[in-house]
């Protein structure tokens, strides 16, 4: 079956703002992108761009948190550069995607032995947990959560264990009890789960400067950055290390992640954990009305961007905010308005 050609990309006309971040090159960049401003199709033309003026795209890395997304950036980088020879640990793939070619690339770096398929599968993980938690009679979804969690935000067991106990809370303690059980029950089975993958990445990273080495990218770009949790960011850092190109593109206003572990302050203030970072605005809508872009701009949650948001669309109707006693009145209101608008005094009730 022959293969199938990469999706045409749209011939835009590049604003001045898109202009700034296709234009980029050597630096760290935080690009903070309201709705309908065209970053996918901004960070497509910068990537595109260095790949044509010959850097290697084996060095260079675009970073995602789906495999759809990450094949759509795939797809349209080639449409533009011409189908691309790239090793497997380089060029279009989600976090979770690259820890896993790592593990497999380094299993003898890793502090246990590494079973021959390393990806813990599904009901693996789910007996594994389960196992853990009964013997302290933990419940073994809250478990799972709470591990991913902690393990997001860099928490060994037995720190996880000295937090509990210093704070009195017996709930906390078998949490962390049954983690230090399942994460040892991981060990001894030489898998590793998601959370488990990219947080022994950074531990490895961070130790070994020769494995550090093997892993450094000219180029580094990560696609909805205001969804990163603080091992994606510290991930990110030893990525980039070397050659200091990072470019993290999202809208901080926009983060749905929080309940596992994603900060979008990390994201707002990148230049805690990168100094010398840049910041660039992409605040063209092209999505909304203009009323709409108005309404945003007065109560956008992240003021730097919210009050640079602009359009050169029509007015449009202006936003209405309306409150329920019920999602049923909701979705009856919601409908009634769809029905009028089609069909005029063609109500439901």
């Amino acid at each position: 079956m022959p293969a199938k050609k990469p999706k045409p990309v749209p011939n835009i006309t590049l604003n001045e703002e898109q202009q700034a971040v296709v234009s980029a090159r050597e630096g760290i960049y935080a690009i903070y992108a309201g709705p309908g401003s065209g970053k996918t199709a901004t960070c497509v033309k910068r990537m595109a761009a260095i790949i044509q003026e010959g850097v290697d795209p084996n060095t260079v890395l675009a970073l995602s948190f789906t495999a759809t997304a990450a094949k759509n950036l795939r797809d349209r980088i080639e449409a533009l550069t011409g189908p691309l020879s790239i090793i497997r640990t380089a060029g279009s793939m989600t976090l979770h995607s690259l820890a896993l070619k790592f593990a497999e690339e380094e299993r003898d770096v890793f502090p246990f032995t590494l079973a021959e398929s390393v990806l813990a599968s599904e009901p693996v993980a789910a007996k594994l947990c389960g196992d853990a938690g009964r013997k302290l009679e933990v419940d073994p979804r809250s478990l799972r959560s709470a591990v991913s969690l902690w393990k997001r935000n860099r928490v060994r067991p037995s720190a996880a264990i000295k937090s509990a106990e210093d704070s009195l809370n017996p709930s906390q303690l078998k949490l962390a009890l049954a983690y230090k059980k399942y994460d040892a029950a991981m060990r001894e089975s030489g898998v590793m789960d998601f959370d488990s993958l990219m947080y022994e990445m950074v531990e490895i990273l961070e130790k070994k400067a020769d494995v550090r080495a093997r892993w450094a990218y000219k180029f580094v770009t990560c696609d909805e950055s205001q969804d990163c949790c603080l091992t994606d960011w510290q991930l990110l850092k030893l990525l980039s290390e070397k050659h200091s190109n990072l470019m993290c593109v999202g809208d901080p206003g926009q983060s749905v992640f929080g309940f596992r572990g994603s900060d979008p302050r990390l994201f707002l203030n990148m230049e805690e954990m990168f100094p010398a970072v840049q910041k660039l605005y992409l605040a063209a809508n092209y999505r909304s009305s203009k009323k709409v872009v108005d309404f945003l701009k007065q109560i956008g949650p992240v003021r730097d961007l919210a009050e640079k948001f602009h359009t050169s669309n029509e007015d449009g109707v202006a936003p209405l905010i309306k409150g329920f006693l019920n999602t049923a009145d909701e979705s009856l209101w919601v409908v009634n308005s769809i029905k009028e608008a089609i069909w005029p005094n063609s109500l439901v009730s």
